[in-house]
């Protein structure tokens, strides 16, 4: 059966690591420029439609300093690739391999100190090796056969930390239908790579899963 993906969108590449900066900055400049650019753009249209009857230079010089701010919000948009972003793109390598059933490469994204939890990720965690089994549930019995990514949503928590909430709807070969599921991952820079130190395993059919789901 065809794997079902949702299209991912484009990645920017990382350019630079945005230092520890307020939330909304990063948010509404880094992360995501376009509506503070619309707004900008629209300001800046609205001032030059009045300079066209009105002729006032201030108008004119507002609607050129919109319009340049506006351009300027994109590009720092585009070069600037935050912790939240990068781990956005890791989580979406994550998935790929999963679909993939690519064991080896999947478990090469986390850190040697990553921890799976399930609930909460205040529950106590199990190890790497615990995060290899479960994937390698995925080559047999789990393997999967299709999988939507119904949320992607990446924040930035810190200069070198993101962390993701991610929920998938997936069909196995051991599943009679769609199974819907929730994670959380974040996503730590780690000598020099984006790699991920907590996997959490929130919800299965909307209940808390147990560590005996991949058998």
């Amino acid at each position: 059966m065809q794997k079902m993906r949702e299209a991912p969108p484009a990645i920017r590449l990382p350019r630079m690591i945005v230092p520890q900066s307020s939330a909304m900055l990063t948010r509404w400049l880094f992360e995501n420029p376009w509506p503070l650019a619309i707004a900008l753009g629209v300001a800046a249209a609205l001032l030059l439609v009045r300079w066209l009857s009105d002729r006032r230079r201030p108008l004119l010089v507002g609607g050129g300093a919109a319009a340049a701010l506006a351009l300027a919000a994109l590009l720092t948009g585009n070069l600037v690739t935050t912790p939240g972003e990068h781990a956005a793109a890791v989580v979406r390598q994550l998935v790929e391999h999963a679909e993939r059933a690519e064991t080896d490469a999947a478990v090469a994204l986390f850190a040697d100190g990553a921890v799976l939890n399930y609930g909460r990720r205040e529950n106590p965690g199990t190890a790497i090796e615990d995060i290899r089994r479960a994937l390698s549930a995925l080559e047999g019995r789990h393997r999967i056969e299709s999988n939507r990514i119904r949320r992607l949503e990446a924040v930035t928590l810190d200069g070198t930390t993101g962390e993701v909430e991610l929920s998938c709807s997936t069909t196995t070969s051991s599943s009679s239908g769609a199974v819907p599921t929730d994670w959380i991952v974040r996503v730590r820079l780690v000598d020099g790579a984006w790699r991920i130190d907590r996997l959490t395993f929130e919800r299965l059919f909307m209940n808390p899963p147990s560590p005996g789901v991949w058998r």
